[in-house]
């Protein structure tokens, strides 16, 4: 079973994360996994796509010895038919480990001459168990060789070879359907036949001395499709199966490549055979031995494959940055959760099910068999969407038709999508209005039991902005005299983002001229409007308004009539001084629900959207004076948790989500007092989601860094202006993590924190405009890629600050 998400149509760029580029940690060797690190500064270009079919260069065999004993040892054999590999295993004479040269005869295609044959020279060999013997746990075994580009003597061949793979074959000799040819245990009888069917490709494991396992090597495995095995030309009497393992360049980390004339010393490259096998109830009855037959081809497409071993946080990294490198025109994701963030120009697909044992079309085992729950091929958690990207969801099992009310998509500058979706195993979602979303815009996604999950799957991404040099100018602004608070969307669907300002006793809808010119076209006088916020409630697809109302204890909502027109539909009790006010759906039904902070009660409402209205509201208990709120997945376990900044007692409240329910609140202190406003992002570049908090009464920013469970510890402590209230996260400098902004009621700055790329930060000095602020917002006013800055400001207004 396969799905593709055809990238090259589209373009779609996600911005690969700074973490993707660092260095795995050395750990103990498995897998060959010291001699093929890759360098991490430098970039990739590729090798290119699809341009010839695959070439066959011939049979090889190789035998795993001694398993169990820590003595592994390997060898192998290669001919250019069964028959002659037949009567090279009989007259073969090494002893298992000993270097053997393998001969593989080379269609007359390949050109510059020689004998057909190719070196090979054993590297390493080994395994390890993982888990309880007779229940859940495995052997893994390995053998890794280095390959050069010559004939066995060891005169060079002349022209290169590209993307070499070894593919896993059934012969007329394996056993039972499966490339398996010799199967045996420790005192040399036949291995049960029946596990051969349960040895499992795998992708390159380390055993860390904790005894967990962790990713040593990437690019090692490489699953291709029933079709594309089929296109690789066998011998008689060979049948391909759709996996193999990769030839990679330890060399030239950017390609696979294994350059023409190599010097006599110069092996180019490296191939791993990596698999697991269950660990039976006695010792004695673990295979011993074990030969694996392939069929070795090169071609010029580029294709990476992510195993089920690199599912991790440190493997998704690494798997990330060698699919840059290579310029890999096929991304293949595995189950059970395969992930990735792509990084434009390639296709990106997912392959359930891939056969390991048995005919084409009648599997008796798989490869990571796909699980029944729908999941997100690109991490929400890893990385930002280009403005282009359609949001994808995946699911092994057979999937209901998707649609806006299954497989929810809400763009909160754009508002939620209701086209036509694409549907398979790789599912997609409509393209975004007008065919890219606003740069630094926030996306939730939810996935409900609708598409067959045993439960909803709740997701945000944030878009990718180009640009900037986190310098600001003063460029436009609205005279509404004063102004709180503002929040922004593409009111009148007209592709630019307009403006929606608080003053206390009204709100204002504020047009965008497209280049960041603002023109006051409607005022809304709601008195105790102190909190907005933006999201498109009834299901029409563009963005209606909810406002805070601190006098009167309750929510007001607004629904947009398409072009930015608000009709004030209902009213809801909140609870005592609602101060701020936040979208999201928190229940997991595909619409957006509301909460509130009450400065007052010290508490939250939550209030659950039901088809566009909303029931009386849950009270949740945090800490003294919650001033602000915001929604994000802390914990990563699918769903939205609440944080308050509580100003009475100077920390944050966390509030984990039970499934549209909370419990008891956690608090974390927010090294500073009159803790005023707190936004979430992955900070650190570790995958999790961080805290932001102003710090009112000491004139500070603290940065909360999440353990991964979140949980959180502190990081930091920034010096900014007077009073800092708001703060706004986005990418200002273009460089691919999240930077911070602070309104300082105050005093007449802005301040500006440059992320470092760990959560750390470097203050900016900007322009800003001479006004005491109370709140700020990101986007792109002026639709040049960059993120610029709207304040909320006691004089004139709203401003406008272009990013230089």
């Amino acid at each position: 079973m396969t799905a593709e998400l055809n990238a090259k149509e589209e373009k779609p760029v996600l911005s690969i994360p700074k973490p993707a580029a660092r260095a795995l940690p050395v750990v103990a060797l498995i897998l060959g996994f010291a001699a093929c690190a890759d360098d991490p500064s430098r970039p990739g270009t590729g090798d290119g796509d699809d341009r010839t079919p695959p070439r066959t260069l011939g049979l090889v065999e190789v035998t795993i010895s001694g398993l169990g004993t820590g003595q592994v040892t390997s060898s192998a054999l290669s001919a250019p038919t069964v028959d002659a590999l037949e009567r090279m295993r009989a007259a073969k004479t090494s002893e298992p480990g000993a270097i053997v040269l393998q001969d593989i005869t080379l269609p007359d295609h390949t050109g510059g001459g020689g004998d057909g044959t190719i070196q090979l020279e054993l590297l390493s060999a080994g395994s390890f168990t993982e888990g309880v013997r007779g229940s859940d746990g495995y052997r893994y075994l390995y053998a890794t060789y280095r390959v050069r580009n010559a004939q066995s003597d060891g005169t060079a061949y002349d022209t290169p070879r590209r993307n070499l793979t070894f593919y896993a074959v059934d012969t007329d000799g394996t056993v039972g359907e499966t490339a398996i040819s010799t199967f045996r245990r420790f005192d040399n009888s036949p291995a049960d036949p029946a596990l051969a069917t349960r040895l499992i490709p795998a992708g390159a494991i380390a055993k860390h001395p904790a005894s967990n396992t962790n990713t040593a090597a990437t690019d090692v495995l490489q699953a291709v499709t029933e079709a594309e095995a089929a296109s690789i030309a066998a011998p008689a009497g060979v049948s391909v199966f759709p996996y193999g393992f990769v030839v990679r360049n330890p060399n030239t980390p950017t390609s696979r490549t294994l350059e023409a004339n190599p010097a006599a010393d110069r092996f180019d490259g490296i191939v791993t055979f990596a698999f697991k096998v269950p660990l039976q109830a006695s010792p004695a009855d673990d295979p011993f031995t074990i030969s694996l037959m392939f069929l070795a081809a090169d071609d010029d497409g580029v294709k990476i494959t992510q195993s089920e071993e690199e599912q991790t946080t440190e493997g998704i990294a690494a798997f990330e940055t060698r699919a840059e490198w290579l310029g890999a025109g096929v991304v293949t994701l595995l189950p059970p959760a395969g992930h990735a963030v792509a990084y434009g120009g390639e296709t990106m697909r997912v392959l359930c099910n891939v056969r390991v044992a048995g005919p084409a079309g009648s599997p008796t085992a798989t490869l990571a068999p796909g699980p029944d729950d729908p999941w997100f091929p690109i991490s929400p958690f890893r990385g930002v969407l280009a403005v282009n990207h359609r949001i994808t969801a995946a699911r092994c099992a057979e999937t209901p038709s998707p649609g806006p009310s299954n497989f929810a998509v809400h763009g909160f500058y754009s508002g939620r999508l209701n086209d036509a979706y694409g549907t398979g195993t790789f599912m997609r979602a409509p393209a975004p209005p007008g065919g890219t979303w606003f740069p630094g815009e926030e996306i939730e996604v939810t996935l409900t039991t609708g598409l067959g999950g045993t439960k909803p799957i709740v997701a945000r991404y944030r878009v990718a902005a180009t640009g900037g040099s986190a310098t600001f100018s003063d460029f436009a602004h609205a005279n509404i005299i004063v102004s709180t608070a503002n929040v922004l969307g593409d009111l009148d669907g007209d592709g630019d983002l307009d403006v929606v300002a608080a003053s206390g006793n009204a709100f204002h809808v504020i047009d965008n001229a497209g280049d960041g010119r603002l023109l006051v076209r409607e005022d809304h006088g709601t008195p105790g409007s102190v909190s907005l916020a933006l999201g498109d409630l009834d299901g029409d697809g563009d963005l209606d308004l909810v406002a805070a109302d601190s006098l009167q204890n309750n929510v007001r909502v607004l629904l947009n009539g398409g072009s930015g027109n608000f009709t004030h539909v209902a009213t809801y009790s909140a609870g005592t001084t609602p101060k701020s006010v936040a979208l999201g759906d928190l229940d997991g039904d595909g619409d957006l629900d509301l909460v509130t902070a009450n400065m007052g009660s010290n508490d939250v409402s939550v209030l659950l959207n039901e088809n566009g209205s909303f029931g009386s509201h849950a009270t949740y208990g945090v800490g003294d004076n919650p001033v602000s709120i915001v929604l994000a997945d802390l914990d990563a376990d699918g769903d939205l948790d609440l944080v308050t900044a509580n100003q009475g007692s100077s920390n944050v409240s966390v509030l984990v989500n039970e499934g549209g329910t909370f419990g008891s609140h956690t608090t974390y202190a927010a090294a500073g007092t009159a803790t005023s406003c707190v936004v979430a992002g992955d900070l650190d570049g570790d995958g999790d989601l961080d805290l932001a908090i102003t710090n009112h009464d000491s004139d500070n920013m603290s940065v909360l860094l999440n353990q991964g469970d979140g949980s959180f510890g502190s990081s930091g402590t920034y010096a900014t202006g007077g009073w800092p209230h708001g703060i706004a996260i986005g990418d200002l400098d273009g460089d691919g993590d999240p930077d911070l902004v602070v309104a300082n009621q105050n005093s007449n700055v802005m301040s500006v924190f440059l992320n470092q790329g760990n959560g750390s930060f470097v203050s900016q000095p900007t322009t800003r405009p001479n006004q005491l602020q109370h709140a700020v917002t990101l986007g792109d006013m002026d639709a040049d890629g960059d993120l610029d800055a709207v304040v909320s400001a006691s004089a004139m207004g709203v401003h406008v600050l272009l990013n230089q």
